[in-house]
């Protein structure tokens, strides 16, 4: 499996980039997402004003991987450069350490007006996990660093064999997947990437000029990268991402319906006790303008006959779904809930016509999908 990502800064604002195109990128499958925050050096420091409303989107249109990322200069401490991104962070981001999904992003590069050495990026990585007990991704190319002491951090490597002005999934294919040139192993120690930026050109929806990314694995292997954490520092025990049953339908009647998985159950039952976190992506097809749609969660506790019932969004189709495809995502935020070993939580959904049209069905589409994450 392959997870697409997207990293970003204010410059993809001077490009057109807003919320809603960050919304849309959630339902083309990118699956993590990151965005520039600070940048110091002696003469001063540079602050990203995006990377606020981006990741807040991002993480509220159920893109499950999120993560803010430094520059990192020469001439200035390790541990105020560190300290500066974390600090934009507590007012950008201030839901970043109670997100178990949250990461740091290391941008380590040659610049023509600054040889950042590699130590200088290792030392901010460091001090930033030992700060915050967040994991530092290492953004540094096998083309500027391919020698060089680059510490234990996961690697991430930027490698273009091809810019050509296209979709993101067909620029990975072009530049050779999963086994294309960005996956071999390089510094010292000798480590394969764990993250791959193949192209700086791909179109993620209409955003255009992107920076786009893969990771080969599932989202349980990329929570483990990062040490996914709950808000009290215990570690992931369970990770359970499942995606819709593609094909089926629901009917557009007012009524919550039960939804039925591609591994054919309803409902999730958790095999411990700890924080449980978890967000639902609905594709749906066959939706007209107007029409009200409503997630809903259901959590029944070990020996209560009635569960208790939570309602995580409803949205309004607010645009033509013809001219995204037939195509409208609908995101929950991420819930935290402190739940007992025997719960079963299942999800549903309701979608009140517009115009009380009746007689009609939706349909689950392709990007459909849960993630139930049980903290010990």
């Amino acid at each position: 499996m392959t997870l697409y990502g997207w990293d970003t800064s204010d410059f993809d604002v001077s490009r057109g980039l807003t919320p809603a195109r960050v919304r849309a990128a959630a339902g083309l499958g990118i699956q993590f997402l990151t965005a520039k925050g600070t940048e110091q050096s002696p003469g001063g420091i540079v602050t990203h004003k995006s990377g606020g409303w981006v990741l807040s989107t991002g993480r509220d249109a159920g893109i499950p991987f999120l993560g803010l990322y430094v520059v990192v200069r020469s001439g200035v401490p390790a541990g105020t450069q560190a300290q500066t991104l974390i600090d934009h962070a507590n007012l950008a981001v201030p839901w970043w350490s109670t997100s178990p999904q949250f990461f740091w992003q290391v941008d380590l590069e040659r610049w023509p007006y600054d040889d950042v050495a590699p130590s200088v990026g290792v030392a901010v990585a460091t001090e930033l996990e030992s700060r915050t007990g967040k994991k530092a991704i290492l953004y540094a190319s096998r083309g500027q660093y391919g020698s060089s002491q680059l510490g234990p951090h996961p690697r991430w490597n930027a490698d273009y064999p091809h810019n050509v002005d296209e979709d993101f999934v067909a620029a990975y294919r072009r530049a050779g997947g999963d086994a294309g040139v960005g996956w071999h192993a390089y510094g010292t120690p000798s480590a394969v990437p764990r993250i791959w930026q193949y192209t700086s050109t791909a179109r993620i929806g209409a955003q255009h000029t992107c920076d786009a990314n893969a990771f080969r694995g599932d989202h349980t292997d990329f929570a483990v990268m990062i040490g996914a954490t709950s808000a009290g520092g215990t570690d992931v025990k369970t990770v359970h991402i499942v995606a819709g049953d593609v094909g089926t339908t629901v009917p557009v009647d007012n009524n919550f319906h039960d939804i039925r998985w591609q591994d054919g159950n309803i409902a999730y039952q958790l095999t411990g006790t700890g924080v449980v976190s978890h967000q639902t992506k609905l594709d749906l097809r066959q939706l007209r303008t107007g029409d009200l749609v409503r997630i809903r969660a259901s959590y029944r506790l070990p020996g209560n006959a009635t569960p208790y019932l939570q309602t995580l969004n409803q949205q309004t189709v607010s645009v033509d779904p013809a001219s995204t495809g037939g195509i409208f995502v609908v995101n929950s935020a991420n819930e935290n809930h402190q739940l007992a070993t025997g719960t079963q939580i299942s999800f549903a959904v309701a979608i009140t016509p517009a115009g009380g049209t009746t007689g009609r069905t939706a349909t689950f589409g392709e990007y459909t999908r849960k993630s139930i994450l049980l903290f010990a």
